[in-house]
């Protein structure tokens, strides 16, 4: 869950003909009478590929137009999503869980993955680099129960850097209790981290490459200690169910624009998303900065897409056991209410049916 604070509203066009549609996907006024489908986002690379549709012309092919509004939070983005003022989007394992918890929420593929995004980050010297690999399992992870206890670690609660955290802690045989955990919000807690008022702290892009850039030193990231943090495109249950083939033709021409990130010559793609930054966002990003975003946010082509969405020998799939971890992070550490367990335990809310109706004569 990143805490996003640049907020604009773009539209970018998208779709699919001939279909009678509900509120959040009316027909378009526009002369060319492309569907409407409004999406939500928040800042990042997320929603770059539909950025990439509507200036390739990809969008009207698909007959779509369409509506990006970019929320300043995942939490920002549920509210709206609550009274049906967007069918898809963009959300982090979180945030999501918030959304599945009503039963109105489906995860249909994966935007990236930002487990190396979220880290344990400590200053030079710490104590807590004395040791590397004590976890035999957890070969990059600095640390010892010995040299962790009793020390501060600066977290945003309830969130990405607060789950790395307790998986942190889990993987060093420390309890929560064992330590002492400071909630601040990321740059709050990057300042404070700054005047020493912590011995650790857990950040996500970009305050982790802030950290880095300041000296400071990784110990372990949500990565190294098996936190999946993927970011998910989710949409309305009840519009997927009764609009397969918008949804479907909305994530083909998603898939199609991964496709061009993963393939294209990383001299064009940095160009295009200095510029994406840009007119989305108004954020100078330099190539080092794009480089270290390519880097740490893991993107997946449509075979492994559909390989992490098929269910494994038990029956479930592997983008299901990482957010059924994260549910049971929410459920041990959040508010969610008994009567909506259901929704989320299990994660069956995961579904591969659309990514299983894409096929790669779709990305071109």
């Amino acid at each position: 869950m990143k805490i996003r604070f640049w907020l604009k509203t773009v539209v970018v066009a998208v779709c699919v003909l001939g279909l009678t549609m509900p509120a959040f996907a009316k027909k378009s006024a526009q002369k060319d009478n492309l569907v409407d489908v409004k999406t939500a986002w928040v800042t990042g690379q997320e929603s770059f590929p539909v950025w990439l549709a509507k200036k390739q012309g990809w969008d009207k092919e698909k007959g779509m137009n369409i509506i990006t509004t970019v929320y300043g939070s995942g939490n920002e983005a549920l509210e709206d999503f609550s009274v049906n003022n967007w069918a898809i989007g963009g959300l982090g394992a979180i945030p999501t869980l918030r959304g599945a918890k009503d039963g109105n929420m489906l995860v249909i593929a994966l935007a990236n993955d930002e487990s190396d995004a979220n880290a344990v980050i400590v200053r030079p010297g710490s104590p807590i680099l004395n040791k590397k690999g004590v976890a035999s399992s957890y070969p990059n992870v600095y640390g010892s129960a010995v040299d962790i206890r009793r020390k501060s670690f600066i977290v945003t609660p309830l969130s990405s850097s607060h789950y790395t955290l307790i998986k942190y802690l889990e993987v060093l045989g420390v309890s929560p209790r064992e330590v002492d955990v400071k909630f601040i919000d990321q740059a709050l807690g990057l300042l404070s981290f700054e005047h020493a008022k912590a011995d650790a702290a857990v950040f996500w892009a970009p305050y982790t490459f802030m950290a880095s850039g300041k000296g400071y030193v990784t110990a372990s990231t949500a990565y190294d200690v098996n936190a999946r943090l993927p970011i998910f495109i989710v949409v309305n249950k009840a519009y997927a169910e009764q609009y397969p083939e918008i949804t479907k033709n909305f994530l083909a021409i998603y898939m199609r624009g991964i496709h061009w990130l993963l393939n294209a010559p990383r001299a064009d793609v940095v160009k295009e998303m200095q510029t994406y930054y840009k007119d989305v966002f108004g954020l100078d990003y330099s190539e080092t900065m794009l480089d270290l975003n390519f880097n740490v946010f893991k993107l997946f082509n449509l075979a492994k897409q559909k390989e992490l969405f098929a269910a494994g020998e038990n029956g479930v799939s592997k983008v299901q056991a990482w957010q059924e971890s994260i549910a049971q992070f929410v459920l041990n550490y959040g508010s969610v209410h008994k009567s909506l367990e259901k929704n989320i335990i299990g994660s069956k809310y995961v579904v591969p049916t659309f990514i299983n109706m894409i096929e790669e004569s779709d990305l071109k």
